[in-house]
């Protein structure tokens, strides 16, 4: 290996674990110790930018505002990474002019990577602007960046590289893991939605460990302690929409867990939760009184049903098909099967209004004397209270409380979190 491959493979090791002051210091040393032209020379030049570029892209800093005007220069980190693109090939042309082979490869390779950081910009500021409305379509963005990931998989793969590849390809790996899971949450598969939750935890800890080698600091008597408060954001919003989707996939799946343990234990667990959606549940049905605070979720044309722990109950034949079809995930206190009829009645015939998600559907049946408040919190899967009196939408407590659980369990603040943790 020579010399040159040896100082980029440090470099860019210092990047990818966020050591921007030693890998500044090499730059540095670099510069003293070779030409002052040539093709080196000018790769060690535009590296200062791309380590600056990265600095503010693990920071999110491509949701900062722009500085674009008359007479002025974009400096989003977009233009940026758009700039050092141009500038690598450029780079890459004279390398291969002149001979130097190995610097023309990386040139090349890192062109691709800025092209990849990027796509990346642009999907995360789709992920957003999505996020800002009342649904969000997360079939689209799986799609979206499994086909980034795949696209990339054998870009800038140089040996130089290695440290920022891994990097690139943990965080395209966790977001795949990540949206496949709230995808299999949302259509009630415990295994799938089980195993993509494990592969996006055992991608984060990886990455993870990697941030865990940077530099430390010392504070007295030679105690050594992580600099914690430096984990990009980037990673932390990662981390915090890990923990949201954990906290829902325990609820949609609180049954199954729960034969897995005793209560108290189950208890304990789910109160260490981002949040304990079944404390909440139970919470409002005893403050409020109510019939039954339950999860129903609409099973029509699905091959793969029934769902985790499902049975049909011992039921007279004209109720087997609402039974099956709209199977409760999960009630409290008690799943009340004998609601099961009114409850099918209203998720058909006021689908539309419901698919909206735009607000809480009241409906009283005379017959029954009970109100049924409901709202979808996926596609398929609805949140339904029940009160044995009438209640109306003036009822503000009932509704608050079905629209914002609805909403948490979308995982829509989360996402639209991203833009607030940029700095």
């Amino acid at each position: 290996m020579d010399p040159e491959e040896e100082f980029l493979i440090t470099f860019f090791s210092h990047v990818s674990q966020l050591n921007f002051d030693k890998a500044k210091e090499r730059l540095e040393q670099q510069r003293v110790a070779q030409p002052q032209s040539g093709p080196w020379h000018t790769l060690v030049t535009l590296l200062p930018q791309l380590a600056a570029a990265e600095r503010s892209y693990m920071d999110l800093g491509f949701f900062l505002p722009r500085n674009k005007g008359f007479l002025r220069k974009d400096n989003s980190l977009r233009s940026i990474y758009d700039a050092s693109c141009t500038d690598y090939r450029r780079l890459e042309d004279v390398a291969r002019s002149t001979g130097a082979g190995t610097i023309a490869t990386v040139a090349n390779q890192l062109s691709q990577f800025c092209m990849a950081r990027v796509e990346l910009i642009d999907f995360y500021e789709r992920m957003y602007v999505t996020s800002c409305g009342k649904q969000l379509c997360y079939q689209e963005l799986s799609t979206h960046i499994e086909d980034l990931a795949a696209k990339h998989a054998m870009s800038f793969s140089h040996m130089t590289l290695t440290s920022v590849k891994a990097t690139f390809s943990l965080e395209c790996e966790v977001l795949v893991h990540l949206l496949r899971a709230q995808l299999e949450t949302q259509h009630w598969r415990f295994l799938h939605a089980l195993m993509q939750l494990h592969g996006a935890h055992t991608r984060v800890a990886a990455w993870e460990r990697s941030l865990h080698s940077k530099e430390s600091w010392t504070l007295g008597f030679g105690a050594t302690f992580l600099k914690t408060s430096q984990l990009p954001g980037l990673f932390q919003w990662l981390l915090k929409l890990k923990a949201a989707l954990v906290a829902k996939f325990s609820l949609y799946f609180y049954c199954t867990l729960a034969m897995q343990t005793v209560a108290p234990e189950m208890k304990a667990l789910c109160s260490r939760l981002s949040c304990d959606y079944y404390h909440k549940m139970q919470t409002f049905q005893r403050r409020y009184d109510a019939s039954a605070v339950m999860l129903v979720f609409d099973a029509h044309d699905l091959d793969d049903f029934p769902g985790p722990g499902y049975h049909l109950p011992d039921r007279p034949v004209e109720r087997l098909s609402n039974l099956h079809a709209y199977p409760i995930v999960i009630s409290c206190p008690v799943k009340p099967l004998n609601h099961i009829p009114n409850v099918a009645k209203v998720l058909s015939e006021r689908a539309a209004e419901l698919a909206a998600m735009d607000k809480v559907i009241f409906y009283f049946s005379e017959k029954e004397q009970s109100t049924y408040a409901l709202a979808l919190t996926d596609p398929r899967m609805s949140l339904v209270v029940i009160f044995d009196s009438k209640k109306t939408e003036k009822d503000s407590f009932i509704t608050n409380f079905v629209s914002e659980l609805s909403q948490q369990l979308r995982c829509h603040k989360v996402i639209s979190s991203l833009k607030l943790s940029a700095k």
